[in-house]
């Protein structure tokens, strides 16, 4: 199980990680300045998208790096198993839905609106957290373990993630494809 959670933890890391800087050098060649609580900066609808985008490669590069180590240390705590499952379930849960809280509130705070990217992230946020209340209700008090029997759990788990770095990635590779594309045609 833990060689399992290190493979897809340096893969899910690897692209989220990537995805952030990617995202800062496009930020940061576009010319917006970063600030949390200067709403006049963000003037053009692109700008609201790049700070979007920015915020939630941030969010998601920093929940990665909180929750790795949480994994490790729940799976390797000494208690009774149905009592690990239930922290392990609920703390998933109480990440995922801190991560939410935290991506809401850096755009209110901005006045920025919801990227397609964001939205795409929340909602795959949000179905992280539906499996894991799900798996804490099966395997945490009924001690069902069809999901994790069948490796749905897994898989799901696993899609999320990887859907989340596509998601990150493709934004800033987009626009150095489309600035690229305009440097290119201006020669």
């Amino acid at each position: 199980m833990i060689e399992y959670v290190k493979v897809t933890n340096t893969i899910t890391i690897t692209l989220e990680n990537s995805a952030f800087l990617l995202t800062l050098f496009v930020y940061l060649r576009h010319g917006t300045r970063f600030s949390l609580i200067d709403k006049a900066s963000l003037q053009t609808s692109q700008d609201h998208q790049l700070y979007s985008c920015l915020v939630s490669t941030f969010a998601v590069a920093l929940g990665s790096f909180y929750t790795v180590p949480l994994v490790y240390d729940i799976i390797e705590l000494n208690m009774d198993v149905i009592d690990r499952r239930r922290i392990f379930y609920v703390s998933f849960m109480v990440t995922g839905f801190l991560f939410m809280l935290t991506l809401y509130i850096a755009h209110r705070i901005r006045g920025c609106r919801f990227s397609l990217y964001a939205r795409i992230i929340m909602y795959c946020s949000l179905s992280g957290v539906i499996l894991n209340f799900t798996q804490l209700v099966l395997r945490g008090y009924l001690d069902i373990n069809v999901l994790y029997d069948y490796r749905v759990y897994s898989i799901a788990t696993i899609a999320i993630n990887i859907i989340t770095g596509c998601v990150l990635l493709s934004f800033p590779i987009k626009y150095l494809f489309n600035v690229y594309v305009e440097n290119k045609s201006a020669e």
